[in-house]
């Protein structure tokens, strides 16, 4: 068994201000690095550190260097990975303030260069044991989707940014990962978390979705049951790329043959080691790390009832 991860690299640069730049306002930066990242890659390194084979599939330019030391440093087989020598890797501009949050441009780059024939180069690989995991920062993804759908494909999307390039019909999604947001722009509607999932379950009843509250916790929902987990207390410092972390964990352990509940709890905590530290894949703990939180802890999955 395995991962396919097929999405974003992108070269990250953080910038550490007081405040979120404003309109009509030049601010300079207490801080500035560039770092690795993209969803699909720091899913994709997330993955790989939590013990599953992971396979990186996406386009990156000329610039790729910080990108495949990335991947290679967190043991991810890059053989799917397309370099471009004429065109440049997506790009992050994110700003980072005090109390850790974050706000991000992104420049898609290469990200937005991938064609059906990309797709079907990664897909003939994939065994009916296999994961794929993807998200919405490449283009073409409808393309994907129908491809994924005809193969029969076990696929976790996470849906983000959510734009009009997400398919309209998510039947080929087995497990949807999303956040507050996220769900509410999905479904075109607000209300209470456990409301929202099973709004998701009405229309896609076959399929499963976890549902990330912050630091409220998380929630999981299927046509069987309900479950909430709630999140480990951190002293936060960067957030980015937290939501990336919790998605590899949960999706190497689904891989590994974990019980959902366990899924939950080693997302949960390598996500709330991710944000005591700087940077996306950068931050991602290993496996051994986030064992030595749980083992220390007393905070267990929940029947969604239990939801504080």
């Amino acid at each position: 068994m395995a991962v396919f991860v097929i999405g974003s690299m992108n070269i990250d640069m953080f910038f550490d201000v007081d405040h979120f730049v404003r309109a009509k306002e030049t601010l300079l930066p207490d801080r500035c690095e560039v770092l690795p990242g993209g969803k699909g890659l720091n899913q994709a390194c997330a993955c790989s550190k939590a013990g599953a084979k992971t396979f990186m599939a996406g386009k990156i330019g000329s610039d790729r260097k910080i990108l495949l030391d990335a991947l290679n440093q967190a043991r991810v087989d890059a053989r799917f990975v397309q370099i471009d020598e004429n065109d440049m890797s997506g790009r992050a501009i994110i700003q980072r303030d005090p109390s850790g949050e974050n706000c991000i441009l992104l420049v898609p780059g290469l990200n937005h260069a991938l064609e059906c024939e990309d797709f079907e180069n990664v897909l003939e690989k994939i065994g009916e044991n296999d994961i794929v995991l993807l998200q919405n920062e490449i283009s073409n993804l409808c393309v994907l989707a129908k491809l994924l759908k005809e193969k029969g494909a076990f696929v976790v999307f996470n849906p983000a940014p959510v734009t009009d390039s997400i398919p309209k019909d998510l039947s080929f999604v087995s497990i949807l990962v999303v956040n507050e947001v996220e769900i509410e722009q999905l479904l075109s509607k607000t209300g209470d978390p456990k409301k929202l999932c099973e709004e998701w379950l009405g229309s896609y009843p076959d399929s499963s979705i976890v549902l990330t509250l912050s630091n409220h916790g998380s929630m999981f929902a299927n046509r069987n049951q309900m479950l909430f987990m709630p999140s480990f207390p951190v002293n936060a410092i960067d957030t980015t790329g937290a939501g990336d972390t919790y998605i590899g964990y949960f999706c190497a352990l689904l891989d590994q043959g974990s019980e959902i509940e366990s899924a939950l709890q080693f997302a949960s905590a390598a996500a709330a080691l991710s944000v005591t530290r700087a940077g996306a894949a950068t931050s991602i703990p290993e496996r051994k790390e986030v064992e030595a939180l749980i083992e220390k802890s007393d905070i267990l999955c929940q029947r969604a009832n239990q939801m504080v």
